[in-house]
């Protein structure tokens, strides 16, 4: 095909190529990090031409920062989704919205996490820009439901690094998690179980019950392995004389 008839065939479906090209990057980036992924890369994953990849975003540190606002702007909209609803009901709505978007952009919130962890050049861009003002409103509404009589008195910031810590990191630790239960730490029954999980522990901790979380049918799963214990009679192999 003429390069030239490709470019305006790709150009007109502008929102798709943009879509395909940040999930390519994803990809990348969290495979190899920032310094160890290249454009060509990317654009290779994407099926697209290099100089293709530059009309839609301007530099590789563009489309670095472009992957850390998707998932970022992802938490924002489960934040106002979640502050029109009462106090409890709002935090456990907010447990479920944040663990479905994690779940559905695994490689962008890795993108993202490597960044904080590692106090990246970004951080203090995203901060400013994105996170800070999505704490500080998250705060505020825990404020006005312990002012109202619907939350326990306590610190907003610890509250909310309590939930983004057991909402987000989880999907941080799936590695770890395969080895160590019996099923797919990312199969929608155990996301659900997850989500009651974690609602009931804040629900306990922020309004003394778990009023808004699901309780858990504790009888209906057994997620760990047991552990491996060596069979009786056997002699423990030496190594010494």
């Amino acid at each position: 095909m003429d390069p030239c008839a490709q470019t305006l065939r790709v150009r007109g479906d502008g929102d798709a190529v943009r879509r395909r090209i940040l999930a390519a990057a994803e990809a990348v980036f969290a495979e190899r990090g920032y310094a160890g992924s290249t454009t060509r890369e990317i654009a290779t994953r994407a099926s697209i031409h290099k100089r293709m990849l530059f009309y839609y975003f301007t530099s590789k540190d563009a489309l670095y920062r472009a992957v850390l606002e998707r998932v970022i702007i992802g938490m924002v909209a489960v934040h106002e989704r979640s502050r029109q609803l009462p106090g409890p009901i709002a935090l456990s709505d907010a447990v479920a919205g944040m663990t479905a978007a994690a779940a559905s952009n695994l490689d962008a919130l890795k993108v993202l996490l490597r960044e904080v962890t590692d106090a990246g050049p970004h951080l203090p861009g995203l901060v400013r820009e994105h996170l800070g003002p999505l704490f500080a409103r998250g705060a505020a509404d825990i404020e006005r439901d312990v002012a109202s009589g619907l939350l326990r008195p306590g610190d907003a910031m610890h509250a909310l690094v309590n939930i983004s810590g057991l909402t987000l990191w989880y999907f941080q630790l799936v590695p770890l998690l395969r080895l160590l239960w019996d099923r797919d730490p990312l199969a929608p029954e155990t996301l659900s179980e997850r989500v009651a999980a974690v609602s009931e522990f804040i629900m306990y901790g922020l309004v003394g019950s778990p009023v808004g979380g699901a309780r858990r049918d504790r009888s209906s799963s057994r997620p760990w392995r047991a552990a491996r214990r060596p069979r009786r009679g056997r002699r423990a192999v030496s190594h010494g004389k």
